[in-house]
């Protein structure tokens, strides 16, 4: 069935073609013309005589065509997602199996855990090119850089720096902080909104 692909930027339409060749002339036109504006517009397509017209959010399709390579910065964010969700989860999973001794300290665990579990789920999603991935990604890695931030500045100002385990503790929030902060910059990067559709 074809399809016309018209421009959201400018007055520019594609031929009737098929699906992948009609996103990839829109794609190149927006490379072309519009440099750092995320693909859109509407579609028309074209069924026996007459012609009607759709409006998908911003086009989306076009993040699932092999057309748009998936840039390092998307890569490097949907990994260190995946990474920090894991390490997450498993300090969730030993608060709760070895520091409930009747304290309830180890309760924390769970939205530790549920923390853990959505950015491992972040992470696959900017991986796999999921519209707004990104945005939800680093809107979770504000947690941890929140918490650690919070906890650097407490223990600055207040830490004993003789007993044992300090030094450890701050190094562990001021990684924490770090690689929080890493993961925001590769999310907010342009090459991945526009990856993601973000733009």
């Amino acid at each position: 069935m074809p399809h016309r692909y018209w421009c959201a930027e400018c007055s520019f339409k594609t031929p009737w073609l098929g699906e992948p060749e009609g996103l990839g002339r829109l794609a190149e036109h927006y490379a072309l013309r519009h440099p750092g504006t995320a693909p859109g517009g509407h579609i028309e397509t074209r069924r026996g005589g007459r012609a009607t017209r759709t409006t998908p959010q911003g086009v989306r399709a076009m993040n699932d065509f092999s057309h748009l390579p998936r840039p390092a910065a998307a890569t490097g964010a949907g990994a260190l997602g995946i990474a920090a969700g894991a390490v997450t989860a498993g300090f969730a999973v030993l608060l709760l199996l070895l520091l409930t001794d009747g304290n309830g300290f180890g309760l924390f665990g769970l939205p530790v855990l549920a923390l853990g579990v959505g950015l491992l789920r972040g992470g696959g999603r900017v991986l796999a090119g999921r519209t707004d991935a990104g945005d939800r990604l680093s809107r979770l890695a504000l947690i941890p850089a929140t918490v650690s931030g919070l906890a650097i500045g407490g223990m600055v100002a207040g830490a004993d720096w003789d007993r044992d385990g300090t030094l450890t503790q701050l190094a562990g929030f001021v990684i924490t902080f770090l690689l929080s902060a890493v993961l925001i910059t590769l999310c907010g990067r342009p090459e991945t909104k526009t990856y993601l559709g973000e733009y």
